[in-house]
């Protein structure tokens, strides 16, 4: 093992400050790389640099004074990841994502390794709108094919007056529509896999989302085990054929005994929180391990978790529990729909 080395994180925000803090305890360092002065990382980093995004002359910079960079969201140019490639190790892959940043890229890939996903439609006109709509005759969700998470840059139709008030006359940018499902449950898979290829999972997790933002994510899960298995299998085959290195979030719908895959996240995950108190590793510990070429750790679960979003607020009367873990992430302001923190409420296993 050799400390000191240097991590390189692209992006300041929760992700990056857990996973700082997890680099910290092996020794190692970490530069940040944020456009924002007040980021959360750059509160726990070693230094932050910043910048935007798509300021290549800057990123080339940062990338000669790391050792290894990693990245904490997807919104990023791969075209100027890939001339990075030529400085500095990148892990996960930038093949990895640009799979995921693009919805239509990313449900063609599962499918095309026999993982099934919500039937999905590409969309380049208001007219193909209509045409799914009108062939489908039930509501379809439209998705933006880049920069959507959270719930943004999501539309449901539902009817052909919604059409019209929603983008006929207005900008369409490159859209999905994917058929609305009644699935039974949401469920995610946390994975990591090293250089080697060597892959462990922590156990699937039961989530909740509201307006399509986590809210809740429930150890142990009401599933069976097979079912829990057979997810983690479809994740792991996701890791295995892209030669994946690091830690890898897998989105599921559970319709009946099928398992759906919703999207996939070359990166730690919010539904991986709990694993910070509920299991012998955390996602973020297994992520730095994994790119720095360290032994991965056991993803047993010890402990029964709930791992509850502070959304929009600080303040949760979860914090009275004398079992509840409190992390708060030092953003500035508190607005409507933003993550601000998270609680794990941890009980005995079995209780």
């Amino acid at each position: 093992m050799r400390p000191n080395r240097t991590i390189g994180i692209i992006g300041g925000g929760q992700l990056a400050r857990m996973l700082a803090s997890a680099a910290a305890e092996l020794g190692f360092k970490i530069n940040i790389y944020c456009p924002d002065r007040d980021c959360p990382a750059a509160q726990v980093a070693n230094k932050t640099v910043l910048g935007n995004y798509n300021d290549n002359a800057k990123l080339v910079a940062f990338a000669k004074n790391i050792d290894v960079l990693t990245y904490e969201f997807e919104n990023i140019d791969t075209k100027a990841l890939e001339e990075l490639g030529n400085i500095v190790d990148i892990r996960p892959s930038v093949k990895a994502l640009k799979i995921s940043q693009d919805r239509y890229t990313e449900k063609s890939y599962l499918n095309s390794l026999g993982i099934k996903t919500t039937q999905f439609y590409k969309i380049d006109e208001v007219s193909d709108i209509e045409k799914h709509f009108i062939k489908i005759k039930k509501p379809i969700l439209i998705k933006t094919r880049r920069l959507g998470y959270d719930g943004k840059g999501q539309v449901l139709i539902k009817t052909q007056n919604d059409v019209n008030e929603l983008f006929l006359n207005n900008e369409l940018f490159p859209s999905i529509a994917e058929e609305v499902i009644s699935f039974d449950k949401e469920l995610s898979v946390i994975i990591v896999r090293d250089k080697e290829g060597n892959t462990k999972a922590f156990e699937p997790g039961e989530n909740v989302h509201e307006h399509g933002i986590l809210v809740k994510t429930t150890l142990p899960s009401s599933m069976s085990e097979k079912l829990k298995n057979d997810a983690t299998e479809i994740a792991k085959k996701i890791v295995v054929d892209l030669d994946y290195i690091g830690v890898m979030g897998v989105e599921f719908f559970l319709k009946g005994k099928e398992l759906l895959v919703n999207e996939i996240a070359p990166r730690v995950h919010n539904s991986g929180h709990w694993t910070m108190d509920g299991s012998y590793s955390s996602q973020f510990q297994q992520h730095i391990r994994a790119i720095m070429e360290l032994p991965l750790l056991s993803t047993e679960r010890h402990s029964n978790v709930i791992m509850c979003n502070l959304i929009g607020k600080v303040t949760s009367d979860l914090m009275k529990n004398e079992l509840a873990k409190v992390y708060i992430y030092g953003k500035k302001d508190a607005r409507p729909g933003r993550k601000m923190g998270h609680v794990n409420v941890i009980k005995k296993k079995g209780s």
